[in-house]
């Protein structure tokens, strides 16, 4: 990956710090080893759950999850697991009841280390991510056409867990663990050994557990489930095992990730209407390493190093007077540590910059990645990309200690404590509050408003309001009201104090500035393969946009459907341009049936033939923003562009075959 890979970045308005960046990134490198084990043994696999969520709709990490999901078939995993024993590298290990202790579920783990590990070897090939990441790997299992043959094996499967977990943990003994247990045996086929007891007992069961619900022969199956949850307890979760008979690949951050064919309609039997988005759910520790980090720090014998900040850092005694200089005039220096980041500082500059009695200097500075060690290491110093019109200062060459200007404005406020880069420490504004009279901050992102209540946003806060920038700041630079209120809670939660004084301090500090926050140009972007010709300017343009899921899955109805889609268009032909965009077609044509590949190829030529728009295939992400940007109205299957456009406020069409 890039190093620029790993730097905190907001993404659909959620705010990603470093660390989490790492994590998906070791969990990337998970996936590539168990990737490779699958394309040399030809084991398909299919990502799942979140991680299909995110694969279809995100073209990557769904910004406010943290884990990574696939699943398998039954035998599929029993061969993957023979490979990996050998074959995944040194240190990996597919971790499930059987060879983990206390890992009681039905669901494999395959990680990089199945323990924390701060050795050099391990920091530096996971990007300086110490704690355990992997993958989750769920096991589908055959569910049986006949449904009341299919509840009767559940019934008994929950039987034989219930009973394994009761003996295990002490809760049944004597002459009822004794009965429990030949009714296991009746109900499964299998003797149990009764000299096995505890954590062994309970491994023994629940193989017997897995053999119950393996038992069903494919061609006595039409569908597929997993097992624990979905599989019991009346929870049955059944998906068509044509679903899944073949895989594609689906673009996933900068690599791809294998799906099921009908990938489709395997997120509408999981989530229904899956592209509405949902920041809010609840289903472990997030991020998934903070338990593993609190558990280190509970036996470590030392403090493990991170920033603290009390209510003494929060109230300070007033600041000094202005101080001008002779000509009444003061000075105001921004310090933008990053090219890219400019634009957040720019509108709040035009408006000092405007003043007659503010002298503005920009002075920009560089950043450098961290080592595994948290060493300084390559400089990033993108000076050219600024703007030619903007004059810059040599921060070489800058004494601010000596210049004491009236205010420092800064942008980075970590100082030391990001993960992943830092700023010169001159520069930190630990340095920089005893070299002006008003250090203000104006973070170099804008994210969405939301409350404490926001659980996964309020968590991320940590890493960058939870900071000596914002604490050490007179000002914080802030966009609206709500953020505001929530900077306060999460601030009065970090220094352990909500005092009156404190609320007042806080209020004063955090200034509500909307008039000084970026806000993105909606008028949109044209890409270069979708200008406008002058004489169609009058004209609308749609995007339509279809994948082989929807052939896949609708067979000849997805042609008939294709081509009174066109009659729509041609109808339309004076007021719409159509933008036709394919995904994973051109390659995956022969896992169609013969007469829907072939009624797909007769819909291209169709199309050319109207002559009522472009036709693209596979366009990569990178030209999603410009074609939403461009664009009027999205119609097709649910994607990333879809996504693309939602976020551009235009209207957005799923197509149906009922429509």
């Amino acid at each position: 990956m890039n190093p620029e890979f790993y730097e905190d970045e907001v993404i659909e308005g959620f705010y990603v710090p470093s660390m989490l960046k790492k994590a998906w990134g070791a969990q990337l490198d998970v996936l590539n080893e168990t990737d490779k084990i699958c394309a040399r043994h030809n084991i398909p696999y299919f990502a799942d759950w979140g991680t299909l969520l995110a694969a279809i709709r995100h073209n990557g990490y769904i910004p406010w999850d943290d884990d990574l999901d696939i699943s398998m078939r039954r035998k599929d995993y029993e061969r993957f697991l023979k490979y990996a024993a050998t074959e995944l590298p040194e240190g990996f290990k597919v971790m499930n009841y059987k060879n983990h202790p206390g890992h009681h579920f039905f669901v494999a783990r395959i990680v990089g280390k199945p323990r924390i590990c701060f050795e050099e070897e391990h920091l530096t090939r996971f990007h300086g991510f110490p704690y355990i990441a992997g993958i989750d790997l769920f096991i589908l299992d055959n569910v049986a056409r006949d449904r009341k043959l299919e509840d009767l094996k559940s019934k008994k499967a929950e039987f034989v867990v219930t009973v394994a977990d009761n003996i295990a943990d002490g809760k049944v003994s004597g002459a009822d663990r004794e009965k429990l247990l030949c009714e296991c045996e009746a109900y499964t086929d299998e003797k149990i050994d009764r000299s096995l007891a505890g954590e062994d007992l309970r491994v023994r069961m629940y193989e017997l557990t897995e053999k119950l619900f393996a038992s069903i022969p494919d061609e006595e199956s039409d569908a597929l489930v997993q097992m624990m949850p979905f599989g019991m307890y009346g929870r049955q979760s059944y998906i068509p095992k044509e679903y899944y008979r073949r895989t594609v690949r689906l673009p996933y951050m900068e690599t791809s990730i294998s799906v099921p064919l009908c990938y489709d309609a395997v997120m509408r039997s999981k989530f229904g209407q899956y592209m509405r988005i949902q920041k809010t759910w609840e289903t472990h520790d997030y991020p998934f390493y903070s338990g593993q980090h609190r558990d280190l720090v509970a036996v470590l014998d030392f403090d493990y190093p991170e920033y603290k900040a009390s209510r003494s850092d929060l109230i300070r005694p007033e600041r000094r007077p202005s101080a001008k200089s002779g000509d009444g005039i003061r000075d105001m220096v921004f310090v933008p540590f990053a090219a890219k980041y400019w634009k957040y500082m720019e509108k709040m500059y035009a408006y000092y910059a405007d003043k007659d009695d503010w002298r503005v200097w920009v002075v920009p500075i560089p950043y450098y990645y961290k080592s595994w060690d948290g060493s300084l290491s390559e400089e990033i110093f993108d000076k050219a990309s600024y703007p030619p019109d903007l004059y810059l200062q040599d921060y070489k060459e800058v004494d601010l200690e000596s210049f004491h200007p009236e205010a420092v404005v800064i942008q980075n406020p970590f100082d030391e404590w990001n993960s992943t880069y830092s700023v010169p420490p001159e520069f930190y504004s630990t340095n920089l509050l005893s070299f002006t009279e008003e250090l203000i901050y104006i973070p170099f992102f804008v994210t969405d408003d939301f409350s404490k209540e926001s659980g996964r946003e309020y968590t991320n806060m940590d890493s960058y309001v939870c900071m000596p920038g914002v604490i050490n700041a007179h000002r914080v630079i802030l966009p609206s009201e709500t953020l505001k209120d929530t900077y306060r809670d999460k601030i009065m939660d970090f220094v352990s104090c909500c005092d009156d004084e404190v609320s007042d301090v806080l209020d004063k500090k955090l200034a509500v500035c909307p008039e000084f926050i970026y806000r993105k140009d909606r008028s949109g972007s044209v890409g270069k393969t979708l200008e406008r010709s002058t004489d169609k300017a009058a004209k609308k343009k749609i995007v339509y946009f279809l994948t082989i899921s929807f052939l896949a899955e609708n067979k000849l109805a997805a042609i008939k459907k294709i081509n009174k889609t066109f009659d729509v268009f041609y109808q339309n032909r004076d007021r719409l341009d159509v933008i036709w965009i394919t995904q994973c077609i051109r390659d995956n044509i022969d896992l169609l049936d013969k007469e829907v590949a072939d009624g797909f190829g007769k819909a291209v030529e169709r199309y050319e033939q109207m002559h009522i728009g472009e036709y693209f295939e596979d366009m990569p992400k990178e030209g999603y923003m410009n074609c939403a940007g461009d664009c009027d109205a999205y119609y097709g299957d649910p994607s990333a562009l879809a996504l693309a456009f939602y976020y551009e406020h235009k209207p957005v069409m799923i197509e149906s075959l009922l429509s």
